[in-house]
């Protein structure tokens, strides 16, 4: 019964979450269209999420989660799993720190190598460097609510791990709105980019939030210190 709940919650939400991708599919292809702001935010919006898919969802999470559910269920149980999830936080944070940091101040050469023909289009490059750099704090949130989301799924909690992604629709359709309204019906395509980057990077402090509490509500407390 607990195997068919889990599966239905997370079918459920992620049933959610697509009609949600689907409303803000076609919001963005009504308000936005095709051009040369559109092209930019889709750069600007593919870059956290390939290193998101690759890290936070990948490597990290397939090490991680055992791990921790190892730890967990072991001798000491809570004391050790919270031992290790802070220990693996307090270097995970620092990792993305810099990681983020860096990639920001090399956007300039990643654009290029993704997408160096922009360059042929005036603006078209300055436009999705800059908004690159708006959206990438994105992966570090991500990746931080990727973890929290794996310490619930390893206490069978997996309902809010699946909600996430419905969050971050939800902020992008506001994006749009909030973009269209700010850019007029004859106003520059632009605005409603910077809306939309905007609310990538929104959407990640809101999904981290929401994560934090989840756990928190599950009874998990992390003793993080930042420092050897």
């Amino acid at each position: 019964m607990s195997l068919v709940k889990n599966v239905g919650t997370i079918g459920g939400l992620t049933a959610i979450s697509r009609v949600f991708g689907f409303a803000r599919d076609m919001l963005l292809a009504r308000v936005l269209g095709a051009g040369l702001a559109a092209d930019a935010f889709q750069l600007a919006f593919t870059l956290p999420n390939t290193f998101r898919r690759l890290f936070a969802e990948g490597a990290f999470s397939v090490a991680f989660v055992p791990m921790y559910t190892r730890a967990l269920h072991g001798e000491n149980g809570e004391e050790a799993a919270g031992r290790f999830a802070g220990d693996v936080l307090a270097v995970f944070v620092w990792v993305l720190l810099a990681f983020s940091a860096a990639a920001m101040l090399a956007m300039p050469f990643i654009v290029w190598v993704l997408a160096g023909e922009y360059q042929t289009v005036p603006g078209k490059f300055e436009l999705s460097v800059t908004l690159s750099r708006i959206t990438f704090p994105y992966l570090g949130l991500v990746s931080l609510v990727a973890m929290l989301s794996g310490l619930l799924n390893a206490r069978s909690r997996f309902g809010p791990g699946a909600f996430v992604p419905v969050l971050l629709n939800l902020m992008l359709i506001t994006g749009i709105l909030v973009g269209a309204r700010l850019r007029g019906p004859h106003g520059d395509d632009t605005v409603v980019a910077y809306s939309l980057a905007v609310a990538v990077a929104a959407a990640g402090v809101v999904q981290l939030l929401y994560l934090a509490w989840a756990t928190r509500r599950a009874g998990v407390r992390l003793k993080v210190t930042l420092y050897n």
